[in-house]
């Protein structure tokens, strides 16, 4: 639909095109922070018209339609752009980023490589090369490449901060230096990938190093029962350390390949947290199915659009009987009234103490977690607990291409077919949860019906 110049002064988000094209940036700019996409498309698509080669504007539009989950759209708008900037590697990594979302990694991988051949100097584009690798089982390479990563990072970024107090590791001769490996990006990340510290920290000890493990504080208390000596990241004096490792180098050092990845449980709760959560589950005095429940990530995440569920879209969960939800991520009050207005049986749940570690403990005690791709997910994992894993079409490069995956035995991949439509996948939890419930009917000296072995 094209922009009316025209509209309604209580449109908050109506504007004339100016006549510099920079200053029609800055009003897209603005319209992106209000995430007003369709007011975004609007205005790109009039400011176009006056300013049609510009590679900024055409880049916000694409991205509108992206987060409305039309990347063949997106693409198509970036394919125009590359007419008038041929040979820039930002116009072809975000065709290649389309594509991607697409999944047509293939054609995406030839076109980050080549845009990366445009750009050398683009550490975005290699990092997403990089994801493209290790998502198709290129590790060797994508974990190399994944490096660049850190070069990325600003001034105020922690691994700035970190390197700021001792130089990032390059393989010197340790004879008796100290290593510290640091949290760097997600919550997620680190609890998929402290499971190595330990081998890393044995390579360390051969080179005749130490190394400590240095976790954010909301981890902490759950990282501590499986590296005892670990410190919270913002409390310790580092000032002993003669170098730093980022945590998701550490698969780079150790060499990591795919057939490498153990898919058993590493992490565990404290067993007296867990009791205290089975006794507040159970104080309902029903049998129900307890069901733990992430709808969406950190809206600050790249891909949170694309991965978050809308809260309608569950509704098939509140027909299932005997089955009570328990939200695990903490806040999101709004969108609990409004599912249980929907008829949703959602526990209300007392405040956390200790972030993941009341909440690996509330895990553990229930009977399955129902979640989209976000921390909870890897926690679920890690903790050897069944979890039904609603991912989208693209997802992160650590669930491949399929519905499998090397890293948790506990979870089972649900993936969406369509960008946006989350139906099928719910329709596909709501049966998985149905044969659990079958499952749990079933007299104790019979075979369970087969569906409960879904998820």
């Amino acid at each position: 639909m094209p922009f009316d110049p025209a509209a309604s002064p209580q449109d908050s988000h109506a504007h004339n095109v100016p006549l510099d094209a920079d200053h029609a940036l800055s009003i897209a700019l603005d319209i992106r922070r209000s995430g007003d996409w369709s007011a975004l498309e609007r205005f790109c698509l009039q400011a176009l018209q006056r300013f049609p080669h510009d590679f900024e504007l055409r880049w916000q539009l694409s991205h509108c339609l992206w987060r409305r989950h039309d990347s063949v759209s997106a693409e198509a708008v970036m394919r125009e752009a590359a007419l008038h900037h041929p040979g820039d590697g930002r116009v072809t990594g975000a065709i290649a980023m389309y594509l991607n979302e697409q999944a047509r990694y293939q054609e995406a991988e030839a076109l980050y490589r080549g845009a990366l051949s445009q750009t050398p100097d683009a550490n975005w584009l290699a990092v997403d090369l990089a994801d493209l690798e290790l998502r198709r089982g290129g590790w060797r390479a994508g974990w190399t490449r994944f490096e660049r990563r850190t070069s990325a990072h600003g001034e105020n970024g922690v691994v700035a901060c970190m390197e700021r107090i001792a130089p990032r590791w390059r393989g010197e001769p340790l004879d008796g230096k100290r290593v510290v490996v640091y949290s760097e990006l997600g919550f997620g990340d680190d609890l998929q990938f402290v499971r190595y510290f330990p081998q890393f920290a044995d390579g360390v000890r051969r080179n005749g190093g130490e190394a400590l493990l240095a976790v954010r504080a909301a981890l902490h208390p759950l990282i501590q029962r499986f590296v005892p000596d670990c410190v919270a990241i913002e409390a310790h004096d580092f000032g002993a350390m003669d170098y730093t490792v980022g945590m998701m180098s550490m698969p780079a050092w150790i060499g990591l390949l795919p057939h490498q990845v153990d898919g058993r449980a590493y992490l565990d709760a404290a067993p007296e947290r867990i009791d205290i959560w089975r006794r507040a589950l159970a104080s309902d005095g029903t049998n129900a199915l307890r069901v733990g429940l992430v709808w969406a990530g950190s809206p600050t995440h790249r891909r949170d659009a694309q991965r978050s569920i809308p809260i309608e879209a569950l509704a098939p969960l509140w027909r299932l009987p005997n089955v009570a939800f328990y939200p695990v991520a903490p806040g999101r009050e709004g969108d609990i009234a409004a599912m249980r207005s929907a008829g949703a049986r959602i526990a209300g749940l007392p405040e956390y103490r200790e972030h993941f570690h009341d909440s690996a403990a509330l895990v553990s005690a229930l009977d399955i977690l129902v979640t989209v791709d976000s921390s909870p997910l890897h926690l679920g994992g890690a903790l050897g607990k069944p979890v039904l894993a609603m991912i989208d079409r693209a997802s992160h490069w650590c669930w491949g291409e399929g519905e499998t995956q090397p890293w948790y035995d506990s979870v089972r991949l649900i993936r969406q077919r369509v960008p946006g439509d989350w139906a099928p996948v719910v329709q596909r939890v709501a049966a998985a949860l149905s044969g659990r419930l079958i499952g749990r009917a079933a007299p104790e000296d019979q075979q369970a019906s087969p569906l409960a072995s879904l998820g």
